[in-house]
């Protein structure tokens, strides 16, 4: 959970958080029907009945109805029902570009639980789903500000139940040269960083950014890689990847280093985590 302290930061941040709606399409999806989405521009799904499972590279999330999933920098989605599902997908665009922000947004911002926790938006979802299927005057502009809506309270819930990453965006809306390295290390997990090459992209010194880092993100800069190429090991494993490929792309340089910082952040070592996650429920 976002500490409380971070409230006040998340209510300024949603002030200037604002959408722009560019097009809307609706989707009906019979069980097991997958759809393919390839769009490089930010991206916006809906579920409004049913189970979606969304994958795109190595996330891979599963949306009830009511969850909403936004995608800052869209990319080839693979889109598929578990559930017979209705689906309404949006391409939307920030009225204020904040590109530093922007990059350091997670692939997937998934609000799952939305639709449960939030209760009162289920009337505006179902309200998005008619103007977007209805032609009817000016639906474009309800659509528009439905839209806003909707995400700003995701954005909102997804920040209050966020971990690191959440953390992490904020301390990007906050800081514009801390977002920046955050930024780098979400780009390239697997890079050689130290403080002073990551100050060096801050345009800080490296004592200042160490102390900037700190303060927003609430972690060390040595502590906050490796968190981020831990959750990025275990979407790998989740997606059956070699332990010794994913030492190479995250940058160790052997599959013994790799395993022995996995297992001081998860306490097991990567083979016996990835049994346990994937071993099915009896």
């Amino acid at each position: 959970m976002v500490r409380v302290d971070d409230d006040a930061t998340i209510g300024r941040f949603l002030e200037h958080l604002r959408w722009s709606v560019v097009e809307t399409s609706r989707h009906d999806l019979a069980v097991g029907a997958t759809r393919y989405d390839r769009q490089d521009a930010t991206r916006l799904h809906v579920v409004l009945s049913g189970t979606i499972e969304l994958e795109l590279g190595d996330d891979l999330v599963d949306l009830d109805r009511g969850d909403v999933a936004l995608l800052p920098q869209g990319g080839a989605t693979r889109l598929t029902a578990s559930a017979g599902a209705r689906l309404l997908s949006a391409t939307i665009a920030l009225v204020e570009p904040h590109p530093t922000m922007t990059r350091a947004m997670p692939p997937v911002l998934a609000a799952r639980g939305f639709g449960r926790s939030e209760p009162g938006f289920s009337s505006l979802l179902d309200t998005m789903h008619r103007e977007a299927s209805d032609a009817r005057p000016g639906s474009g502009t309800v659509l528009a500000g439905l839209t806003d809506v909707v995400i700003s309270a995701a954005v909102r819930f997804w920040l209050e139940h966020g971990c690191g990453t959440a953390r992490a965006w904020l301390a990007a809306a906050q800081d514009p040269n801390v977002g920046d390295a955050l930024a780098a290390i979400h780009e390239s997990p697997g890079s050689p960083w130290t403080v002073t090459a990551l100050a060096r992209i801050a345009r800080a010194s490296r004592s200042q950014f160490s102390e900037q880092f700190r303060e927003t993100v609430g972690d060390t800069p040595a502590k906050y890689v490796t968190r981020v190429r831990m959750a990025q090991a275990e979407r790998m494993l989740r997606n059956g990847d070699a332990v010794a490929g994913i030492a190479y792309r995250l940058g160790y340089d052997s599959e013994d280093g790799f395993s022995r910082a996995f297992r001081r952040h998860n306490g097991v070592a990567p083979s016996l985590w990835r049994r346990s996650v994937l071993q099915p429920v009896a």
